[in-house]
């Protein structure tokens, strides 16, 4: 059995399976037929919703129709804790599951492992397993309006929208539940009861009544009742109770006691029916109310009797106000009316005291732990506020389901004083986790709200010591401090935790590799980062931690675009856009995914494009507020706008950013793209004080960071005539950046080199070849065309001299490509190649004859005539300067037009 089967059959085995199983009809019901063939013809759409207060018979009407057809169904009915999303979904496919044991198995597997992933991916199979049950099946889902979980919302919208025709939902509540109902409605896809219809009338309140009480009541009487309780099945079955064995004299002067609105008569005739119990009764009511569910188990425990079966069984027999579920195993379980069940504990803690309910929630505790319902003990002993218990017990609820119940910890430790949580490390290291992944984890303030459980923690486990537990907690501070933007102490997290943790560990080995990959890409030695971020992914897929594994590719695509690979970047990148959806930390995956998006488009000189994805990505970045991929986002859109010859723009996106940013390492980044944007305007004037910030040490700069800083301080020095320091240092860097697999830095360095040897010199066009071969190989435009004039002047010196047809062609569609203010015009010698540059439009239809489509076949693609084509074709044979569709394949392919 795989790691995940041990996890899925475990977690299965600590099922409340008493909520997966409907109520038994109470033994005098009133057949309601037009409900019922409304419920019938509910069935033509996906969603049914029954809305009504407590008491007006919802549950009773639904259990009534199922128990009358056919057809297969699933019950669960919900309770306050059930808002955590993984408990709310393990439930759903459990029951779903009585369908088929097929149906859901991937995504209760899935479920139980330590991230699962979102849950519009997670419900996906589990929408397909439906879609091969044929004959009709309906889930209901009692009591709704216990769940207030927005991410619950709308993944039940999800699921609910996606059904097949088969299956249909109905949702039990005693308020509208927040789904789009609306577009349902519109659909036709819905149907609503509401306590309108479910009110009894006059002959279904004789009816009923008759049943209760195996006798006929004077007219009048039952005219009264309908009168007071207009309808309202709990308050007729209340009165029913009160009246048996009444004589007419009495039953006429009960009749005109009460009066008033529902809660009113509730509390009035609960009291008569409670008072006219046996003492023996009342004491088993007392101290039985605050059960949710019972069996003459936990009774006898909480009660400390040994005739709870017997009693439970009067107490059905008496109906009073408690239903019988199915049978659970060997046990018979049992469950109180809500409203009754309020009622009593309302008396209980009036009679009792609130010692001797504490001792009975600690029984109920206890009991409830030794047959494995951790859930529910933990309930109880916090109810009893014995917080030292209810600690012990999270424990042993953390080592079952880890994470998966964040929302479940989170309100059961929200409810526990701090310095008891601060005595269990476990605990402190599992709260650590749910608050920074349920709050802003880029806040300062999240980080200064998790230490406290994160120093006691790490103090216990280096006390014992516990090498696994404390490479844990390691990797996880190197996690926030990313996250807070304090790098280098991320990275020295990272490396300590490998050291602790055990190879088999493989879940956080994974996550401490993936923290030191960044620091080894961020070191620029990109052919170590790639074997690392293989490795680490290959672990965080093992662990089933989607989270995990979608930023190790994220890893994989950015070593990729440093490689100059930009095709297996581009690909990895648009696979994080397709998988990245469900909750919102998944915006940071899509917004950095984006990003890079845009630095390729723009490398390929695709402005427009280029655009588009930094945008996004700054509004990603602005929404989640990730000052790190906004500095990112901003210092690309920046530089599409000097692309385009608006430096002034340019300058006013990098000044507004740099008031709001605090990080002294990401405020480097803003301030080294202005200087580049002085130094590319023949502006250097105003930068002496930036080369005294860059030239100072700061073991924070990252050292890629450098490299950056160190281009802009050569492009400085050669616009200044120093070209011997700019030399010096771009041969260092050059050489760095070849053999550690840096590309793109490479024929940066070399682009620079060139500029700083003089025109024609054999030095200049040694860099140059090299950087063309280079650049062309990897598919760089933009390394190029940045440079302007003085690049562009000795492109064209060296044009006649270049070793082949391909490189010329390269160059020759470099020069046409260099923006008007580059102030050099192009005029061809007898080595250049006559290429213009081809427009987006052109490209497009490039690449579908490049396909081998026909002029009818691209024109249907690209909405447009067949005569447009023919005339695009034309104008790409003359810029190409070619004859066949052949040689347009060749040359696309040459200049790595079609990438």
């Amino acid at each position: 059995m795989s790691q995940a089967q041990r996890r899925s059959s475990k977690h299965s085995n600590y099922l409340l399976h008493t909520k997966l199983m409907s109520p038994r009809l109470p033994s005098a019901v009133v057949q309601r037929d037009a409900l019922l063939a409304r419920l019938d013809a509910s069935l033509a759409g996906r969603l049914t919703v029954v809305t009504a207060p407590t008491g007006f018979g919802k549950t009773t009407l639904v259990s009534m129709w199922l128990a009358s057809r056919t057809f297969r169904s699933a019950w669960v009915t919900l309770d306050e804790n059930d808002n955590d999303p993984v408990r709310f979904w393990t439930y759903i496919v459990s029951a779903l599951r009585s369908f088929d044991p097929a149906v859901g198995k991937s995504t209760l597997s899935v479920l139980t492992a330590p991230q699962p992933p979102p849950f519009q991916t997670l419900l996906a199979p589990l929408v397909n397993d439906l879609r091969r049950l044929k004959e009709p099946c309906v889930l209901v889902l009692d009591e709704y309006q216990v769940i207030t979980s927005p991410a619950i919302d709308d993944s039940l919208s999800f699921l609910i929208q996606h059904l097949p025709d088969s299956g249909h939902v109905m949702l039990i509540s005693r308020k509208e539940p927040s789904l789009p109902l609306g577009i349902l409605r519109a659909r036709g896809e819905m149907m609503d009861i509401t306590a309108a219809e479910l009110r009894f009338a006059e002959t279904e309140t004789q009816g009923f009544l008759r049943g209760t009480l195996a006798a006929d009541l004077p007219p009048e009487v039952v005219a009264r009742l309908q009168e007071r309780t207009e309808g309202w099945a709990a308050g007729l079955r209340i009165a029913a109770l009160a009246l048996k064995n009444k004589n007419p004299a009495e039953m006429e002067k009960f009749v005109r006691t009460f009066s008033g609105n529902h809660r009113y008569v509730s509390e009035y005739l609960i009291r008569e029916v409670f008072d006219s119990q046996p003492d023996g009764v009342q004491d088993f009511l007392l101290r039985t109310c605050f059960l949710n569910r019972l069996t003459a188990s936990v009774c006898d425990e909480v009660t400390e009797r040994k005739d709870s079966a017997a009693m439970l069984e009067q107490l059905e027999r008496g109906n009073l106000f408690i239903n019988q579920l199915e049978r659970g195993g060997d046990r018979i379980w049992y469950r109180y009316n809500p409203l009754f069940a309020e009622s009593i504990q309302y008396l209980a803690r009036q009679r009792l005291g609130e010692a001797e309910i504490t001792a009975l929630f600690e029984r109920a505790s206890r009991w409830y732990e030794y047959h494995g319902l951790y859930d529910e003990a933990v309930e109880a002993a916090l109810a009893a506020k014995l917080f030292d218990r209810a600690a012990l017990l999270i424990e042993k609820f953390i080592e079952i389901h880890d994470l998966g119940g964040m929302h479940t910890l989170s309100r059961w430790l929200e409810s526990i004083p701090q310095q008891e949580i601060l005595l269990h490390p476990v605990i402190s290291f599992a709260y650590a986790q749910v608050i920074l992944y349920s709050t802003d984890r880029f806040a300062p303030a999240t980080a200064s709200r998790i230490e406290p459980f994160l120093r006691a923690a790490e103090e216990a486990w280096r006390a014992e010591p516990n090498h696994q537990r404390l490479g844990q907690l390691l990797t996880f501070r190197g996690t926030v401090a990313w996250w807070r933007g304090d790098f280098q102490q991320a990275f020295e997290f990272g490396r300590q935790a490998l050291n602790e943790l055990p190879e088999s560990d493989v879940l956080w080995r994974g996550s401490a590799l993936l923290i030191v990959t960044y620091e080894t890409l961020n070191a620029g030695w990109i052919l170590e980062a790639q074997d690392q971020i293989l490795e680490a992914r290959a672990l965080l897929g093992a662990a089933q931690n989607i989270y995990g594994v979608l930023a190790a590719t994220q890893v994989l695509a950015e070593v990729f675009y440093w490689r100059g690979q930009f095709e297996q970047a581009e690909q990895l990148n648009r696979q994080i856009l397709v998988e990245a959806v469900g909750d919102a930390s998944m915006l940071d995956d899509q917004g950095v995914a984006s990003l890079y998006l845009a630095h390729i488009a723009y490398e390929r000189n695709d402005l427009e494009e280029a655009e588009q994805f930094a945008s996004r990505a700054l509004g990603l970045a602005e929404q989640r507020l990730n000052e790190l991929l906004q500095v990112q986002a901003t210092i690309r859109l920046a530089a599409i706008h000097s692309a385009r010859g608006d430096r002034g723009g340019a300058r006013d996106l990098l000044q507004s950013l740099e008031a709001r940013i605090q990080n002294p390492v990401l405020l480097r980044d803003i301030q080294n793209m202005q200087a580049l944007l002085s130094i590319r305007a023949d502006d250097p004037a105003p930068l002496g004080g930036w080369v005294k910030i860059i030239s100072a040490e700061d073991p924070n700069v990252l050292r890629v960071q450098k490299e950056r800083e160190a281009f802009t301080l050569a492009r400085l020095q050669i616009a200044e005539g120093r070209a011997g320091p700019a030399l010096e240092a771009l041969g260092t860097w050059r050489a760095d950046a070849s053999e550690n697999g840096r590309v793109r830095s490479l024929v940066e360095a070399l682009c620079l080199e060139t500029l700083a040897h003089p025109l024609n010199s054999s030095e200049a066009a040694e860099c140059l070849i090299q950087a063309l071969t280079v650049g062309h190989a990897a598919g760089c435009r933009r390394i190029f065309l940045d440079e302007g004039r003085r690049l562009a002047a000795r492109i064209q010196a060296i044009l006649p001299s270049l070793p082949n047809r391909t490189l010329r062609l390269f160059a020759t569609t470099l020069l046409h490509s260099f923006s008007p203010e580059a102030a050099y015009p192009f005029a061809p010698g007898p080595s250049a190649v006559p290429v213009e540059a081809l427009s987006r439009q052109e490209l497009r239809v490039l690449r579908l004859l490049a396909a081998g489509r026909s002029n009818a076949d691209i024109a249907r693609e690209l909405v447009v005539t067949t005569n447009t084509i023919k005339t695009q074709v034309k104008s790409i044979y003359r810029k190409l300067n070619i004859g066949s569709r052949p040689e347009a394949r060749e040359v696309a392919r040459e200049l790595k037009l079609l990438d």
